[in-house]
């Protein structure tokens, strides 16, 4: 008769609320840093994308030589 009570005992009693509320906020932080270090390499991507957009070009232009010459 013992073993069938230790069955049918509820689950949820066995377990310390604290400990479960514990782990969940563990979880619930955890999944929070995997949310902003995704977040935090978009932005890297997103900046390195436009610094390479608005960095002047290495190399100055050089003259087509279409420009106007008064020396014959």
């Amino acid at each position: 008769m013992n073993a069938r009570n230790d069955v049918k005992r509820p689950f949820d009693q066995t377990l310390d609320p604290r400990l479960v509320l514990a782990a969940a906020q563990r979880r619930f932080a955890a999944r929070i840093d995997v949310l902003v270090a995704r977040w935090l390499e978009r932005c890297a991507t997103n900046a390195e994308a436009t610094q390479r957009l608005f960095t002047p070009d290495q190399k100055p232009h050089v003259s087509s030589g279409m420009g106007v010459s008064l020396g014959a």
